[in-house]
């Protein structure tokens, strides 16, 4: 005689493993488990004939991101129906030259970040600013991001002053965030970090860090990223990069 058992197993709310236990009722044997299946209880679920269009396209050369686009499907389930199409030969060029286009995209952001840099530098009425800036970022910023963090005032000023001024960021794109700890006085330290910014309170994001204390940290720590900032960041990077090229290197 044998038991069957099946087991559901729930992982952070998101997916349920099902789990089949069989063993026989006797002592002498071992039980054996086994995982049939994972499943992701977000996962939209989509008609048979709309999948079918999407492996259909994805034969006709279309990208993961055109696919996304135009069957507005998400691309991790996109990508679960599609990764394993065979796209005929005629077809794979094209994919393959899509597929180089985020690449291509970079190098011209790479060079136009440059040529800028350049124009920059050997402006007499922005260089020692942008020079300033770029090492100050070399030394406090993020080098993923386009995101500055500090304690000091002065700095997220003067960082904010030429991200406006000389680089020409869009205020819409400029985002901030204060950081502050137990202890300190959340509505003294958001009108610090306000008045310097010059962005209103209501806009500002609070994070606190649990358990800490402010230390020599006043008004606590304020961070600023900009949106959709990958061009700003190479900017920044080749005016690092290009006055290390002839001073330094």
């Amino acid at each position: 005689m044998t038991l069957f058992l099946l087991f559901v197993t729930l992982i952070k709310g998101s997916f349920v493993i099902l789990r089949a236990i069989v063993f026989p009722l006797s002592r002498h044997r071992y039980v054996a488990i086994s995982i049939l299946g994972c499943y992701n209880l977000n996962m939209q679920i989509h008609s048979s004939e709309k999948i079918q269009e999407l492996k259909e396209l994805r034969m006709k050369g279309y990208s993961i991101n055109e696919l996304v686009k135009r069957l507005s499907i998400p691309k991790t389930t996109v990508w679960h129906h599609v990764h394993n199409v065979k796209v005929p030969p005629k077809y794979v060029f094209i994919l393959k030259a899509k597929r180089g286009g985020s690449k291509q995209r970079s190098q011209r952001n790479w060079e136009e970040a440059k040529g800028r840099a350049l124009i920059l530098l050997n402006n007499s009425g922005h260089r020692d600013l942008v020079i300033a800036l770029a090492m100050l970022y070399w030394g406090e910023g993020n080098k993923k991001a386009c995101e500055f963090i500090n304690s000091d005032g002065r700095m997220i000023k003067f960082y904010l002053f030429v991200l406006r001024k000389i680089f020409c960021v869009d205020e819409n794109a400029i985002k901030a965030t204060m950081r502050i700890f137990s202890g300190m006085d959340e509505r003294e330290c958001l009108n610090y970090w306000s008045g310097i910014t010059g962005i209103p309170c209501a806009k500002f994001i609070i994070r606190f860090n649990d358990g800490g204390t402010s230390g020599k940290t006043r008004y606590g720590m304020c961070r600023i990223t900009v949106r959709k900032g990958s061009k700003i960041l190479k900017l920044i990077h080749s005016l690092r990069d290009e006055f290390l090229k002839y001073h330094i290197d």
